[in-house]
Order: C-alpha cells, then structure tokens, then sequence
C-alpha cells in the first residue's frame, strides 16, 4: 500500500491500477451470479442496505452503516459467456480525508470471498479477450 493509498477515503478497482489487488477482477460465471454473488458477500459482512439495484444494468449501490460508514459502487459486466468482470468503487465517510485503508481492505474482503464462490480467470485480463 502506498502512502496515497493510504491517505484518501476512496478507492476504485480498474483494468490497469498499479495495485494488482485493485485490479479489476474477472469470474467464470454469469453476470447474473457474479452480481447475486457480490451482493450476497456485502451483506454478509457489513451491515447496510442496498440503495440502487439495477441487474439489467449490472449494478448496484449499497451503503455500509457498520462498522464503518461506507458507499460502495459494484458494477458487474459480462465480457464473454462465463467471463465476467467484477469491479468497486468504495467511498468512507469519515471526518478526516483519511480512512487508514479501510475502503482498499472492503474491496480486498470482497474480492477473496466472491473468489471462494465463483472461479476466478485473472486480473486485469482484458486485452486478452
């Protein structure tokens, strides 16, 4: 973790981040399981709600109340049949600018859960589809 990473109350997962653990991260699945399945983990391990929910869109927005308030962005995209993205856009609502590397370990949590789930392919794979 860098020290940027760890001065800024957000994160994001991308194709190309410098931190393998951000980067996107693509499931052998349907959309449609990877998005139940990323669902199923938030709410296993934060309290909260889901606030948006749009599966024909791949995406939904769900906003942690405990332990620490968050709001979490997952967008779910089917590349090819089975071949499924996943990624997260994580936002901490703190009083200071800093979160301490809180919304990097949600991403980190959910990734390795979704991964005792669902097959993961790779990391930032896309020029190979």
């Amino acid at each position: 973790m860098g020290i940027k990473d760890f001065f800024s109350n957000r994160s994001e997962t991308s194709e190309r981040h410098p931190n393998d653990a951000l980067k996107t991260h693509y499931f052998k699945a349907t959309k449609e399981q990877a998005f139940t399945e990323a669902k199923a983990v938030l709410q296993k391990h934060y309290q909260g709600e889901v606030v948006t929910n749009s599966p024909e869109r791949g995406e939904f927005v769900y906003q942690v109340k405990s332990p620490k308030k968050a709001l979490i962005v997952v967008t779910v995209v089917s590349v090819r049949a089975y071949k499924t993205a996943v990624d997260f856009s994580v936002s901490t609502e703190t009083p200071l600018p800093v979160d301490f590397g809180y919304s990097k370990k949600i991403i980190g949590t959910v990734y390795s859960d979704i991964q005792n789930k669902l097959t993961l392919i790779g990391t930032g794979i896309s020029e190979q589809f």
